[in-house]
Formats: C-alpha cells, structure tokens, sequence
C-alpha cells in the first residue's frame, strides 16, 4: 500500500518468476514424497549402489556400501565370516567334506537386487572377506525369489556340479557329481525372464541334443534375440569385445604375456620415435576395446598420415564422419576418404563408396558407390561386401539378385562381419537361399549355426577372454571358472580349454575333474574340434575318468585320423607296433607313421624316431626265436606292453619301462612341433650352423677324453713312484 492507500499490483515478469518457483517447491515437495514413499530397502541399496560406483571409492566407503547391503537384503551373517571351524565342528568328516556351510539366515523383506549385488562382493571380496559359500547362498535365494540372472547363475552351478568351499583355504569351490534337472529348470525360467547367458545355453543345448530334445527350431527360438542384440551393438564402432581365440597348450602355460597397458608403452615407444606403422597400431589400439581414448587415436593417426599411411588417413575419415574424438564432418571425411582411395587403400575406397550410397558430404550416386566398394572387396574388405549384398538385395545401382546378394553376404559372413552373417541367416530361414521350400531343416541348420556365431561376438562372449587373462596372470581357478561358464553357453572354445587345464590340474585337482573333462572334450569335438577326439582317446588308453579300455581307444584314434589328426595316427602306428588293442602289424603302423608324416609334414622328427623304433623292433622279432632260454625274461619284457586293466591307469614297469618313456617322448616332441613350428625348416635351413656346432662338439670330447687320459695316467706314475716300483713305461734299472 503507498501513501495513497492503493495497491500495487505484480508485473507480468514479476507474476511468471512467482509462478515459476511455486512450481519448483511443487515439484521438489513431490520428489521428498517419492523417496519416502520409497521402501527402506530400496533407499538402502540405492545408497550402497552410490558408494560403490563412486569413482575412487575407498576402502572404508565398501565396507560401508557392503554393510547398507546386508541390511537392504534382509539377511543375518553368523558372528564370524570365518564361521567354519566352529560351525562345522558338529559335523561328520564325509559331510564336512561334501557340504558347504554359510551360517546365514533371511530375516525381515528381502531387496532382491540387493541380494545379488551382496553376493557379487563376497564372491570378489570388495569391503567384505570372500566367502563363496555366503555368495552361493544369496544367489541361491534370488533365484528361488525368481531372478533370472540369479536363476541362470543357479543353473551353471547345478549343471558343473559346482559347491563352494567354506574353509576357503586355497580353493573357492569343488566339483561334485551334476545336477541336470535343477539345472535345466532354472535355465528354463532365466532364459523365459529374457537372461541372455540362459537363452544361449538353452539355445546350444537344443542344438545338439544335451540332456534336452535336439531341436533346431527350439534352438533359434532361443538363439535369435539374442543375435539381434548382438547386431544393434554392432552398429556403434567398439561395442564388441576384443577376444583372443588362444588355445591352452604346453606353451601357453609356460609363457607369461605382458599386460595390455605394457604393449600398449611399447608401441607408443617406437610411434614415438617416428615409426609410421607403430603410429597407425597405436591409434588402433585407442580406437577399440578397453583402452579406447578417441583423443590419443586421433593424435596417432594424425601422425601417422602426415607420415604418408594412407591406411591412418582412412581411419581419420572414418572419425570425421561418425564424429568420433572431433566435430562430425562430412565434407572432411570425404576429403580423407578420397586421399585414402587414391592411394589404393581398400578403407578409403569403401568409406569413400559409402559416403557416395548415402549422399553425406557429397551427391548420391549409386553406381559410383557399387564401384568403390567392387574396388574395395577384391582387397578383401567385408564392410564392402556386406554393402555390396545389400546393393544387390535393393537393386540399387545394379540389377537386383537375390543369388549375387546370397554370395556377397557369404563371402562377408566367412570373415566375420556380423551383419553379414545375420543377413545370410535371415536369407536362409526365409527361404532365399537358393533351396527348396519344403526343405525346411536344410535351412534351418545354416541359419541356427550363423546365429550362435553372432550371439558368441557379444559382450557375454567376453568370458572367454577373462578367461585367458586370468590364466595368463597365473589366476587358475578363476580362470577355469571362466572357462567353464563359456562352455556352458556353448562356446568350443570355452570347452576345449577347460577340459584341458582340468586335463592337466589347472585350477581344480579332484574327483570328478578327470569326468568332467571328457564330456567337455566329447561337446568340443561335436562342435568340429577334432584335437579334442585326440583327448578323449588319451583318456581312454590312460584310464582318465573312464575305465581304461585300449581297444576303445584306437577307435577314438581312428575317427581322429580321418580328420588329419597327424598324433592320433601315430599313436594307431603304435598300438599296431605293440599289438595294444589292435592286432600286431607292423606294415600297418608303418603305414599310420606315415599317414601321421603326410598330414603334419612338420612332425618328420618324432616321425623319423618311430620309424628307427619300428625298425629296431622289426629286427628283434625277426632274432627273437632264436634267444637262448636262458634269457626268456628278455623275451618277456623287450618290446612288450603289459594288458590294459579295466579301471586302473596302467603303469609300464621293468623291460617295457623304456616302451613307456619313448612313447611319452615321442608326444612331448609331438606337441613341441605343433607349439613351436617347423623343426624341419630350423634344421635344412641352419644346416651349416648344425654341421659346425656338431664339428665343435665332437672336437670337445675328444679333448675332453684325452684330458681323462692324461690324468688316468698322471695318477698311476704317482702311485707307482710312491709304492717304489718303477713306472710301466719306462725299462727296470739293473
């Protein structure tokens, strides 16, 4: 009111702020009654989920986050994490040996979310002690309360057998005999809850029949979103996993790899010094995977371009047109690209093409396009055949065919380009492959196999690698658990090098290692694994995790060879050479130490030795009938195996011992061929480096004889001249 008694009224502007901080105080009234209407569990988790993904978090701010965790979950942890040798006191021995014990109630509402968070950090000890039996059982109760991704956890641990171990001394878990219908039950409801690790695993179960009908219908069903979500992450650059596909061997065990970061400092060491080709790695390197930084590739392809690699220039237009570590630019890119093509580079050209099939930064020519990418693919580029199929499929700047597009996704399907393959599945499963309609199962095996490719390029097949890097870092269980969960969701992979590090005790010494092993072995070599039916055979002459059974062997050996399984035929040459579960022939193991020769040219060394033994055996029967008596425990045991034992691993004692040692020999010199290369071009190509060193160490011996000589006979005129006889060499004094 003025001096006046009258009022004044707000402005407009003044009105609109009032109005808007009426709004905001609504708004943030409504948002306090939210988080209160919010369940205490809920704020609880909300919270421990803050603290755990707060960048730096420390130790202390874990133990907070794992406390706030407990309590979300509604569960009662027993005084003492280390609750086992209290607990289990009351125990009998066998129980405590096959049982796990946890010691932890459910009290109150439980947080499902919460429960799974809380077992992944006792299973990686992040603020709290490991514990797997605690992670078991929280797992376990989410499953039960209908999580899928529990659920599927559940089921990996019923389907291996897999317990934990309470006392957590050395090992986390131990194999114990499988439990299948639990385990496909919770594979059932985790892949209908859209779980992807269960959608796969049921997928591959389906596929070849495992504990389940073989259903190549059942299979896509399952295996198809899956693939779908593995072709909408492949449309973003760096979205997939880099994954090394290395097999465990005798090599890979003895060798440590350096760390990703360390090759990383070593080619930027040599891009430093001015290396063009380094430069361009190095910017390949940050432009994927874990380590992708956009800036430092840019600077590298910068460097290297300047340097003339018409390659970095490619990539740098690839950079400018997606906008990725720089300002999008299509007139830029096109520059780049068609510097890049210029040169020859097959990148730029299909860059170039695309940027032509799309109109970005430059007029839409169809045609042009469809001739780059042609230039592009005789490189062998599978972006440019993929584009060149879907050229073909829309008939865009060419005639539509179905059968050219068919090709071209094959040809970019075979070098693993992700959409191609999802393409020609399509193509397949729509009856656009060139067969006929009724044939519906000739279309659905393709289709089925090129999905289960693609689904094992996402993200989950990421386990594969986790596994290496574990093993390569010497962290063998965690590895094999790795492993085993890849195997699980069908990859042969994942199969083929669990069963070999329980094969060989990596990771897990115990009971059903051995059994598991073999069915591992029997699902790779159904994938095409043919090294694996070499495993198995092994497994069968040796007694491992089966009754040992030599004739059974060889017929393992047998398929293995059709295949050109260069060690399995030798080992036929040597069951036929000793008569072990095969009739003794020796034209029959020549012929299979030959056939052993021809599919692995390489091998000529333990080859070459089998061949000596076989000659040398062959001149001992032909002199064996003519022995005295007197030496019939020659007879005996020269060149004689001992009968296989049903159960029992055979060990070659007394006069066959040697038998035994030149056979494992002869497989190490097997393996050390395949790990190491070609002995052969070592050998005829430093043949005079071998001559010399064979020279050298001739000349030494002989020295070193007459050295001894010397001294031999130093040593009798010494004691000759103490004993006071004159020396030999000289005549008696008169």
């Amino acid at each position: 009111m003025n001096g006046r008694g009258r009022l004044h009224f707000p402005t407009r502007a003044s009105a609109l702020l009032l109005l808007i901080l009426c709004c905001a105080a609504l708004c943030w009234g409504q948002q306090d009654v939210v988080e209160q209407k919010l369940p205490v569990s809920e704020r609880q988790f909300q919270s421990a989920m803050a603290l755990r993904n707060k960048r730096g978090a420390s130790t202390k701010d874990l133990r907070h986050a794992a406390a706030l965790l407990i309590a979300a979950a509604g569960v009662k942890l027993p005084p003492s994490l280390n609750v086992t040798a209290e607990a289990t006191s009351n125990i009998s021995t066998d129980a405590a040996n096959s049982q796990y014990f946890s010691g932890l109630q459910f009290v109150g509402q439980t947080n499902v979310p919460a429960l799974k968070e809380l077992a992944r950090v006792y299973e990686a000890g992040e603020g709290v002690a490991v514990d797997a039996a605690i992670a078991h059982d929280l797992f376990k109760k989410a499953a039960e309360l209908g999580d899928p991704d529990a659920q599927a956890d559940m089921a990996v641990r019923y389907s291996l057998g897999l317990l934990p171990i309470s006392s957590n001394e050395g090992m986390l878990y131990e194999l114990t005999i499988p439990s299948t219908p639990e385990a496909l039950l919770n594979y059932f409801f985790a892949a209908a809850g859209n779980d992807t690790f269960a959608q796969m695993a049921m997928g591959y179960r389906h596929m070849y029949g495992v504990d389940v009908p073989q259903s190549c219908q059942a299979g896509l069903l399952y295996y198809k979103p899956v693939a779908e979500r593995v072709v909408e992450a492949a449309r973003y650059p760096g979205s997939l996993p880099q994954v090394e596909r290395v097999r465990l061997n005798y090599k890979s065990a003895g060798m440590r790899r350096p760390s990703r970061e360390q090759e990383v400092l070593h080619y930027q060491w040599f891009a430093d010094l001015g290396s063009v080709e380094a430069q361009r790695a190095v910017g390949q390197i940050f432009s994927h995977g874990a380590l992708r930084n956009p800036e430092q590739a840019l600077r590298y392809f910068r460097q290297a371009a300047d340097g003339g690699d018409a390659d970095a220039v490619a990539h740098l237009g690839h950079m400018y047109a997606n906008g990725v570590g720089v300002d999008q630019n299509n007139e830029t890119a096109s520059q780049l690209f068609q510097a890049a093509a210029d040169a020859g580079n097959p990148n730029g050209q299909f860059g170039l093409g695309y940027m032509h099939l799309t109109g970005h930064g430059m007029e839409q020519n169809h045609r042009a396009a469809f001739k780059l990418f042609q230039r592009a693919s005789e490189a062998g580029n599978a972006e440019a055949w993929f584009h060149m199929g879907v050229m073909y499929l829309n008939g865009w700047g060419v005639k539509p065919s179905q059968r050219q597009a068919l090709d071209c996704f094959t040809v970019s399907a075979q070098v693993g380009h992700v959409l191609g393959m999802y393409n020609l599945a399509i193509m397949h499963l729509n009856g656009r492959a060139g067969l006929a309609a009724a044939d519906a199962k000739a279309s659905c095996q393709p289709a089925l196999a090129l999905l289960k490719k693609i689904a094992e390029k996402g993200g989950w097949g990421g386990l594969v690698q986790q596994g290496y890097e574990a093993f390569m870092d010497g962290d063998y269980e965690p590895a094999l658990l790795h492993y085993l969960q890849s195997a699980e969701m069908g990859s042969e992979l994942g199969q083929s090098n669990a069963a070999w590090m329980l094969t060989y005790g990596y990771g897990y010494e115990g009971e059903h290692a051995a059994q598991l092993a073999i069915t591992l072995y029997q699902q790779a070599a159904a994938q095409g694994n043919h090294e694996a039916l070499l495993q198995i055979g092994d497994s069968y002459y040796y007694g491992r995790g089966v009754p040992t059974d030599w004739s059974h062997a060889a017929q393992v050996y047998a398929e293995a060879s059709k295949h050109r399984v260069a060690q399995a035929s030798h080992n036929l040459g040597f069951m036929h050479e000793y008569g072990a579960g095969l009739p003794q022939d020796l034209h029959l193991a020549k012929r299979y130490y030959d056939k052993a020769l021809e599919a692995q040219p390489d091998a000529f060394v333990p080859v070459f030795l089998a061949l000596c033994g076989l000659w040398v055996h062959s001149r001992w029967l032909s002199v064996k009938p003519y022995v005295p008596d007197r030496l019939a425990f020659v007879k005996q045991r020269l060149f004689v195996l001992p009968q296989a034992e049903q159960g029992v691993v055979q060990k070659f004692g007394g006069g066959s011992g040697h038998v035994q040692s030149a056979l494992g020999t002869l497989d190490r010199v097997f393996d050390w061929v395949t790990d190491f290369g070609a002995v052969a071009h070592l050998i005829t190509d430093q043949a005079e480096l071998c001559l010399l060193l064979g020279c050298g160490a001739g000349l030494w011996l002989v020295l070193q004889r007459r050295r001894r000589l010397r001294i031999n006979q130093q040593a009798q005129v010494d004691t000759q001249t103490h004993a006071g006889a004159p020396p030999q060499d000289e005549p008696p004094h008169t």
